[in-house]
Protein backbone atom coordinates (compact mmCIF):
# COMPACT_ATOMS: atom_id res chain seq x y z
CA UNK A 1 0.00 0.00 0.00
CA UNK A 2 2.61 2.29 1.45
CA UNK A 3 4.46 1.51 -2.29
CA UNK A 4 1.44 3.37 -4.73
CA UNK A 5 1.58 6.72 -6.22
CA UNK A 6 -2.00 7.21 -3.97
CA UNK A 7 -0.27 6.52 -1.08
CA UNK A 8 2.97 9.23 -1.83
CA UNK A 9 0.35 11.59 -3.52
CA UNK A 10 -1.67 11.31 0.00
CA UNK A 11 1.73 11.28 2.60
CA UNK A 12 2.43 14.97 0.13
CA UNK A 13 -0.96 16.33 0.28
CA UNK A 14 -0.77 15.44 4.49
CA UNK A 15 2.73 17.13 4.39
CA UNK A 16 0.78 20.47 2.90
CA UNK A 17 -1.44 20.34 5.27
CA UNK A 18 1.35 20.04 7.99
CA UNK A 19 2.63 23.62 6.79
CA UNK A 20 -0.67 25.12 6.80
CA UNK A 21 -1.63 24.14 10.25
CA UNK A 22 1.44 25.32 11.29
CA UNK A 23 1.21 28.74 10.08
CA UNK A 24 0.29 30.73 13.26
CA UNK A 25 0.07 34.04 11.75
CA UNK A 26 -3.51 32.95 10.20
CA UNK A 27 -4.68 32.47 14.05
CA UNK A 28 -6.30 34.76 15.85
CA UNK A 29 -7.27 33.17 19.09
CA UNK A 30 -6.45 30.97 21.81
CA UNK A 31 -9.10 28.27 20.26
CA UNK A 32 -7.27 28.32 16.68
CA UNK A 33 -3.90 27.66 18.61
CA UNK A 34 -5.73 24.43 20.29
CA UNK A 35 -7.34 23.36 17.04
CA UNK A 36 -3.98 23.52 15.15
CA UNK A 37 -2.28 21.23 17.64
CA UNK A 38 -4.85 18.85 17.52
CA UNK A 39 -4.33 18.52 13.54
CA UNK A 40 -0.86 18.44 13.92
CA UNK A 41 -0.94 15.56 16.12
CA UNK A 42 -3.07 13.64 13.74
CA UNK A 43 -1.11 14.95 10.59
CA UNK A 44 2.17 13.95 12.71
CA UNK A 45 0.52 10.37 13.50
CA UNK A 46 -0.19 9.63 9.70
CA UNK A 47 3.19 10.74 8.51
CA UNK A 48 5.08 8.70 10.85
CA UNK A 49 3.07 5.52 9.90
CA UNK A 50 5.29 4.28 7.39
CA UNK A 51 8.48 4.80 9.15
CA UNK A 52 6.31 3.30 11.98
CA UNK A 53 5.02 0.08 10.20
CA UNK A 54 8.65 -0.53 8.75
CA UNK A 55 10.32 -0.42 12.01
CA UNK A 56 7.71 -3.14 13.55
CA UNK A 57 8.22 -5.29 10.89
CA UNK A 58 11.90 -5.10 11.07
CA UNK A 59 12.12 -6.28 14.58
CA UNK A 60 9.30 -8.37 13.57
CA UNK A 61 11.62 -10.44 11.07
CA UNK A 62 14.54 -9.94 13.72
CA UNK A 63 12.53 -11.83 16.15
CA UNK A 64 11.68 -14.35 14.24
CA UNK A 65 13.12 -17.56 14.82
CA UNK A 66 15.32 -19.36 12.11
Amino acid sequence: MMETEGWRDFIEDFKNLENSASNIDTMTSEQDLWHAKGQLLMINLVLSLQSATNLALEESVDQTPT
